[in-house]
């Protein structure tokens, strides 16, 4: 399945009226993850997809509050991260940590 229709079923849409701005929103979010990567990755790990899923779903859900920090409707409030991906930083960085630990070196005394 792609990364749309899984966002898709997701949020419960069936038919394609929403799909070019769907699209949008998932190519944002694919951007902005690449950027935290370091600069020698040029793909997003494929092991990240979900991020990009679970955060294409937060944006869309939010669409007519982008910018807001917290919302309240009809007695129901919701608070939103300034940084929808905070909340994978530590699975990024122990995921590149790791790797870089795997390598070998070596260490040079003067």
């Amino acid at each position: 399945m792609t990364t749309l229709a899984d966002v898709k079923k997701r949020i419960g849409l069936k038919d394609e009226k929403q799909d070019e701005q769907l699209e949008e929103i998932i190519k944002s979010c694919e951007s902005q993850l690449l950027s935290m990567l370091p600069i020698e990755v040029e793909q997003i790990p494929e092991r990240f997809s979900y991020m990009i899923k679970e955060v294409a779903v937060k944006r869309y859900n939010r669409i007519g509050a982008e910018g807001m920090t917290s919302e309240a409707v009809d007695g129901r409030s919701n608070a939103y991260e300034l940084n929808d991906f905070k909340e994978y930083e530590a699975i990024i960085d122990n995921y590149f940590n790791a790797r870089t630990r795997t390598k070998k070196g070596k260490a040079v005394f003067f």
